[in-house]
């Protein structure tokens, strides 16, 4: 096979472009119903129209962009419905592929779990809700968490749509700013959490389930609605 370096660079470029503007969306910096003209998204990323039309196109298909006809691209808005769809599939989709991750996992995956709870609790010792770079720090520690509960799944795709999910109600947590929150409530849910999952408690799966919904309960409230049963 004849390697094509222009190719190679192009990719390059365009997932650059996705990774930044993903980042933008989920941490609010491109807040809710923001246009995303390809001439702002330049001189905002000094990158050219076509890897940012490759990324915008990419992350449309993944539902971090929107795409409305003649109007271009958007950043979505915060909506009780999109916020319960992301919602309600997370608790259909992340608790299945824990389940597959307990019956699956071993010694590897159990320290990783260990791991990635050690760090969350580093790193909410040191808080500084009014810090952006440490709220990107905690997001961080958090994602790393919930990756490791369910990194034992065999299945790939799941784990790639459980990932795109939890970045989506990040972003619903940062714009709505629900960081800032019973930190050591947050740390014990997350304790039991993972002593559930190491325990290979068939519970576990239900306990995640119930916590995914926490944050939908908080934004809705904050969003002047009624949670789901309320």
């Amino acid at each position: 096979m004849i390697e094509n370096p222009a190719s190679d660079e192009a990719a390059t470029l365009s997932e650059a472009a996705a990774r930044r503007l993903r980042q933008d969306i989920v941490g609010g910096g491109l807040p809710p119903a923001t246009r995303l003209r390809l001439r702002d998204l330049s001189a905002r990323y000094g990158l050219g129209a076509t890897p940012l039309r490759e990324a915008l196109a990419r992350l449309a298909a993944e539902g971090f962009v929107t795409l409305e006809g003649q109007k271009g691209f958007s950043v979505p808005p915060i909506t009780r419905a999109h916020l319960m769809d992301i919602t309600r599939s997370r608790q259909v989709v992340e608790p299945q592929a824990l389940r597959l991750a307990m019956e699956h996992g071993g010694g590897a995956w159990e320290d990783g779990i260990v791991s990635s709870l050690s760090l969350l609790r580093h790193e909410i010792a040191r808080r500084d809700p009014s810090s952006e770079a440490w709220l990107d720090a905690y997001e961080t520690r958090h994602h790393r968490f919930h990756r490791a509960l369910i990194a034992a799944c065999p299945l790939p795709s799941l784990l790639r749509f459980c990932d795109d999910l939890y970045l989506q109600k990040t972003r619903y947590r940062r714009v709505m700013e629900t960081a800032h929150q019973d930190w050591a409530r947050m740390l014990t849910v997350h304790e039991r959490l993972a002593e559930a999952v190491l325990a290979r408690d068939a519970g576990a799966p239900a306990l995640l389930a119930s916590h995914i919904g926490v944050t939908a309960e908080v934004v809705l409230t904050l969003l002047g609605e009624a949670p789901p049963g309320g």
